[in-house]
Formats: C-alpha cells, structure tokens, sequence
C-alpha cells in the first residue's frame, strides 16, 4: 500500500517555527507542501522589551512597541519565547505575546506530481479505456513521459501525454513522483485557489464544439465559464480572451494565469489556465483534462499568457 511520508521541519522548544509538510509518495495529481511559521504579536500596552535571556534581569536588547509582530524560534516552559525581530534575536515574556500559526509566503511551495516512463520495447499503446480490446487513441513510444493522474485496481493509469489523456497498462510503465516548484499564486492566493479548484473539478467533461455549460465545453467556453465563478468576466472566443489583461513571461507563469496555443488555426486558438508545475487544464478533444507545458505538442505550439485578475 502506498503510504504517505510527512517531513515536519520544527525548531527547538515546546513551539516550531515553522512546519514544512512534504509529500514523498505516489499520490496521483498533485500534492503541495504546506508552509507555516509561528508568530506573536505584541500586546503589551506600550513597549515589551527584547532580553538577551529568559529572565526579568537579564539585558534589555530592544523595545518592541505594541502590535509588532515577531517570529518565535521556540518557548521555554517558564514561558518566555525565542524570538526574532529586525534581525535581532532575544527573548521576550509569553505574557504579552499573542501567538498563531500562519502561511509563510518567503518559502516557495512545492508540488509533487506523479509521472510514468514507458517501457515498452517499441511503443505503448494509450487506450481510451482501461482494457486491452479498448480503441487506440494514440501510440506513446518508448521512455516518453506521461502525466499520471490516477491508477485503478488492475494496474491500468489514467494519464494524460501531448494533450491526450486516456489509458496504458502498468506493466509497460516505470511510474515515479517528482517534485517541482510552484509559483507563488499572484494578487490574491485563495481567490487563484478557489479558481483553479473550481477548473480542476470540472475534469472529465465531455468536449462540445461552441460548448459552454457543464453538460460540455470548448477550450474557450471552459474558461470563461471557470473565471465567471470567480467573478471575472471574459470574451468568448479564444482570440478575444488572448487580448484581455496583462501578457505574462513563462518564467513568472502562476496558478490561474491563461495559456494560449495557435494549434488548428494561425494566432491564438486553443486556451488553458495554467495550474502550476508546468501543467495546465483545457478542454481538448478528450474533454477537461490537465495537460503539460513541456510535451512536444504543446511546447511548440505554445503562444503566450494572460494574467485576469
């Protein structure tokens, strides 16, 4: 059974500075660390002074004016806590310390991703079902990757490989999880969450030429009815979209931002939004389904991207 291994990165003392929660396992679709450091806020009704130790006695380092915030490395159990202020480090009396655990923005995420490397002698075939009499969709040659999202209980996966997503039997795949970095979300992280929650959980819609509802989509219809629930509104067609906001380099891509292609037509004809490492879900011929930036086809149909938001 595969089991999740957590890393939980602490500090010495009763409370840690921050808590890193990694994901080392084969965990199909993506996994991000959780970042967290400790914090206090200062309550005392003028100043609170920063000592050189866990004593009323000891040497006044500094003076800390009500409501500043400071990072905690760790708590005594006379509770006088570690902490860090300006670049300073000394102790302070829990007393007057108001202490919570928030997100630490200064440490980049990291997404664990699940993928596959064939190992058939010649090519693997992607079937649009997970049984071998299934129709051929396309034929993966051999040690290409493929993006795992899902294994069933006959060792066939569900994976998706240049825009295409179908089945290929376990027994002709080498399956591992990597981890990559993700881009720190933009102008607002959980609006950009919800977003790309909400365009995730549309996965497995069918594809519907001029579709715009749940009942079936087309790329551009998928995405202006995904920003619509975040309350953004977009042009219909993909060329229009492609005109909206600003133009984003692919080195600052974030989670939420449009992707652009010019594959059956000049100019921008296919749209995604961009999900983070390196993977982006559309609607394609297969449906709803998360692609990646870096296979053959998209890469050298790749057009640009747009931040809406």
């Amino acid at each position: 059974m595969l089991k999740k291994i957590l890393i939980l990165a602490t500090a010495v003392g009763m409370l840690a500075v921050s808590h890193i929660t990694y994901t080392a396992k084969l965990v199909y679709g993506e996994q991000s660390t959780v970042v967290t450091k400790t914090v206090g806020t200062v309550t005392a009704n003028s100043s609170l002074y920063l000592r050189e130790s866990a004593a009323t006695s000891a040497a006044v380092l500094a003076s800390l004016p009500n409501n500043t915030q400071v990072d905690i490395i760790s708590q005594s159990p006379a509770n006088w806590y570690n902490v860090s202020y300006n670049g300073q480090t000394g102790w302070v009396s829990g007393e007057y310390l108001s202490v919570k655990t928030i997100t630490d923005a200064s440490v980049t995420p990291v997404v664990a991703m699940t993928v596959g490397t064939v190992t058939a002698s010649s090519a693997l075939n992607l079937r649009k079902s997970a049984v071998a009499s299934s129709v051929i969709l396309s034929s993966i040659p051999r040690n290409a990757q493929v993006t795992v999202i899902s294994k069933d209980a006959n060792d066939w996966y569900n994976v998706t490989y240049n825009g295409q997503t179908g089945w290929v039997s376990g027994l002709y795949l080498t399956v591992k999880t990597v981890a990559v970095t993700a881009p720190v979300t933009g102008v607002s992280r959980s609006d950009s969450s919800k977003l790309v929650d909400n365009a995730l959980s549309l996965q497995g819609v069918p594809y519907v030429f001029g579709g715009t509802s749940r009942s079936g989509f087309d790329c551009s219809g998928y995405t202006q009815y995904v920003f619509n629930g975040s309350g953004i509104s977009l042009p219909r067609t993909t060329a229009e979209q492609f005109k909206v906001g600003s133009s984003v380099s692919p080195e600052q891509l974030q989670s939420g931002d449009l992707v652009f292609f010019s594959t059956y037509a000049p100019g921008a004809s296919h749209v995604g939004i961009y999900i983070g490492g390196e993977r982006f879900v559309a609607a394609s011929n297969s449906g709803v389904s998360i692609s990646s930036l870096d296979s053959d086809y998209y890469k050298s149909r790749y057009l640009g991207a747009r931040r809406v938001r």
